[in-house]
């Protein structure tokens, strides 16, 4: 009888650990008019970040090193579905401010506002079999 206490005890805390994991982290396909890219979302003391794996607008390819300079998306908070206050960088040091929205565990929709305007990607999770 105590060995399946301890074996029910154990299965809860896992099950409670697992639901706990944000849908946002993961590995992010985007391909659109202007560009294709592969991103990874990361977790970092509650926040989540962004990394460069891929990316190629026809012009400039580039191939993450995982070094410090491929992160591009930092300090993004989760709030209920939404994650805010994201900041996108680019190569030359400006930014965008960035809201993502999770349509559903495998969809991102990713809003920022490129010169004054909104403009909005969807990022498709890239599922690893």
């Amino acid at each position: 009888m105590k060995q399946l206490l301890i074996i029910l005890v154990s299965l809860i805390a896992c099950v409670s650990c697992a639901q706990s994991s944000d849908e946002i982290i993961g590995t992010w396909k985007v391909k659109n008019d202007y560009y294709e890219a592969v991103y990874e979302v990361v977790e970092y003391k509650g926040k989540f970040f962004g990394k460069i794996h891929y990316y190629n607008d026809g012009k400039e390819t580039y191939k993450g090193n995982n070094k410090k300079e491929d992160y591009f998306l930092t300090g993004v908070e989760r709030k209920g579905k939404k994650y805010i206050k994201g900041k996108m960088y680019l190569p030359g040091g400006t930014y965008y401010e960035v809201v993502i929205t999770l349509k559903n565990k495998d969809i991102l929709k990713v809003l920022m506002t490129v010169e004054g305007e909104p403009y909005e990607e969807v990022w498709r999770r890239i599922i690893n079999k």
